[in-house]
């Protein structure tokens, strides 16, 4: 009887738990009306009990967009794509200018300050998030 009570407690468990994400401080940077290329920012939160990871990230303002980080490589100040970006239970991530970001590439049109873009991040277990990020001038 004690095993099986283990065995049922152990699945209860790991069924509730699981990552919660939560997005703050999100904004967009804007650019002038020919650039073509911008970047989204925000942190990432997991108030839940285990770790998720960011694998992908969609919008139809632009061609391209993926996650990045800046590093110094040898004095040199490079962008580097990154395919995964974890999240671990507790924790959070920042995206901000200088570290990771989301790389937006070819935009299809031009964006104003004070308008709000439309994005969809895709988490490993956290599946499908759409969030609405307001272009500033920062």
């Amino acid at each position: 009887m004690g095993k099986i009570f283990l065995v049922l407690l152990i699945f209860v468990g790991s069924v509730y738990a699981k990552p919660k994400i939560l997005i703050e401080n999100l904004w967009v940077r804007a650019v002038p009306p020919m650039s073509k290329n911008t970047a989204l920012f925000m942190v990432i939160k997991n108030v839940g009990d285990e770790p998720d990871v960011l694998i992908d990230v969609k919008t139809d303002i632009s061609k391209m967009i993926s996650i990045h980080k800046t590093e110094n490589k040898n004095g040199v100040m490079k962008m580097v794509h990154v395919k995964r970006l974890s999240i671990p239970p507790g924790g959070s991530v920042e995206l901000k200018p200088g570290g990771y970001h989301i790389m937006i590439m070819g935009l299809k049109r031009g964006i104003k300050t004070g308008e709000n873009v439309k994005f969809t991040l895709i988490f490993e277990k956290s599946g499908e998030i759409v969030i609405k990020a307001p272009v500033k001038m920062r």
